[in-house]
């Protein structure tokens, strides 16, 4: 089944890798060739992130089930000598096996262009800040349930897959974000700046922003809070392998 799925989206998949890779060198490398601090250069990383999270991650797999949606192809679909497990989890696998390495190339990337940066400023200029590793993780795993996302939408959406995938999650991200920002506000009512970033530690000040605090959630809520991606994919994988059930009765 494995090879079945590379024969019918290697090409493709690859093609995709190719340009997501470009970009991503494109974004990350600027920072090695200055000598001076440029934020910049930093924020590009970001936007790299953020980027690998939602197209790395969506794009890639809104195309995971269309050989399921197409009406020429279904029929061939399901007449492969093989259970609707072992498909489901050949097209997982196959899916996963082209996401991880642009995890693993932006982690390498960042951490030692940042140190690589830092180790040729000039004398005086001040230091780049790496991401702290625990929020990253926890972006990361968001980019899995991203995936989970994307990969029930393919099976469940026969058409425009990529936008319906897109608009929800847009939705769901806003409310979120919106919902976290109210509670928080609501709680410190008299702060002078506030960064509440959903699941995370909040920054805050109540003095011109001359000393920062440091709100983080009790070590064993947050180590329950950074399993709540996995139950929740967990659960749309589940969903998703349910949905293929049902299109192949």
């Amino acid at each position: 089944m494995l090879r079945l799925e590379i024969a019918e989206k290697g090409r493709t998949q690859l093609l995709m890798a190719a340009v997501l890779v470009g970009v991503l060198l494109l974004m990350m490398l600027p920072i090695l060739f200055t000598r001076e601090n440029v934020q910049f250069f930093l924020n590009l990383h970001t936007i790299a992130l953020f980027m690998l999270v939602f197209l790395g991650a969506s794009l890639y797999t809104n195309q995971a089930f269309d050989q399921h949606n197409s009406p020429h192809s279904s029929m061939a679909a399901l007449m492969v000598p093989a259970s609707r497990l072992e498909k489901f989890l050949s097209t997982l696998l196959l899916n996963l096996l082209f996401i991880t390495p642009f995890v693993l190339l932006f982690w390498g990337l960042h951490y030692w262009g940042v140190e690589y940066a830092n180790d040729n400023l000039l004398s005086g200029e001040r230091k780049y800040d790496a991401y702290n590793r625990l929020p990253l993780y926890f972006i990361l795993l968001m980019m899995l349930v991203v995936q989970g996302f994307a990969f029930l939408s393919s099976i469940y959406f026969t058409k425009a897959a990529y936008i319906k995938t897109a608009a929800i999650l847009l939705v769901l991200i806003v409310i979120g974000v919106l919902a976290n920002k109210l509670i928080a506000d609501a709680m410190l009512s008299e702060i002078y700046f506030l960064s509440a970033v959903p699941f995370s530690e909040w920054v805050l000040s109540n003095d011109n922003m001359s000393v920062y605090h440091r709100i983080k959630p009790p070590e064993n809520v947050q180590n329950l809070i950074y399993l709540l991606p996995v139950f929740i994919l967990m659960a749309l994988w589940y969903i998703a392998y349910v949905r293929l059930v049902e299109k192949e009765v």
